[in-house]
């Protein structure tokens, strides 16, 4: 008994078209070198292209028995599609073109995508530290503001005793008195703390307004590290 000759082994559908369009396209360029086309009807090309495509329908049908297409014989339903003659008029199939290998395309295509995954590095890395850095930032305005409100604290409390002072010690001022050298100084010196009392305090005064301000941006980034500044 002769030994099974092995058949030919193609991986999908894709190889068998591959096959015939690469015999249609040898038929058609000998075709064309012995036929050059001409214009208007030529009965004897056509009638050569007629011969050249059934002789290669009845080669691959032939062969069909001898062919595998990932392990299964192929259908009748898919050789029609490649050969018969109502779906494919012309014995040469409309050619897959590729366009040349642009090097310079490829290396940008390539950075994009380096960049790209740089990208999502990048907010992954904001996902996981954002958070913390607000929060950070939270405690220190919360510091900034604590320490401001005592300083104003303290020259309110300031003020008061030298008022209280100054008073009880019948030198107010604005008050008409009779005082000695040792006196009159230390009624200067008190004008003097008086004064730069009054003027701290209206410093402060004036930067009450940015301190708000940052208490505002302080709550407002409580709220988004709590999750309630992320709706509305």
């Amino acid at each position: 008994m002769a030994e099974q000759q092995r058949k030919i082994e193609l991986q999908s559908p894709d190889d068998l078209q591959y096959l015939v369009a690469n015999v249609k396209r040898a038929a058609r360029e000998m075709i064309d070198r012995d036929l050059p086309p001409i214009e208007g009807e030529d009965a004897m090309r056509r009638l050569v292209e007629e011969i050249v495509g059934e002789y290669i329908q009845k080669t691959f049908l032939s062969a069909s028995p001898s062919i595998s297409i990932n392990g299964m014989s192929p259908s009748q339903k898919l050789l029609d599609s490649h050969l018969h003659p109502e779906i494919n008029e012309d014995i040469i199939e409309e050619r897959e073109e590729h366009e040349p290998f642009d090097g310079q395309l490829w290396e940008k295509a390539k950075a994009l995508a380096i960049r790209e995954e740089e990208l999502v590095e990048q907010i992954a890395a904001l996902r996981r530290n954002v958070p913390g850095v607000v929060v950070k930032r939270e405690n220190s305005w919360r510091k900034v503001l604590e320490e401001e409100e005592s300083v104003i604290e303290g020259w309110r409390g300031r003020l008061g005793e030298e008022d209280e002072r100054v008073f009880r010690e019948g030198r107010g001022l604005g008050l008409e008195v009779e005082v000695d050298g040792e006196g009159n100084e230390r009624l200067v010196e008190v004008q003097r703390d008086w004064e730069g009392a009054i003027g701290g305090l209206e410093g402060l005064v004036r930067g009450l307004p940015e301190v708000g301000a940052k208490r505002e941006r302080a709550g407002r980034a409580e709220e988004y590290v709590k999750g309630t500044g992320r709706r509305g």
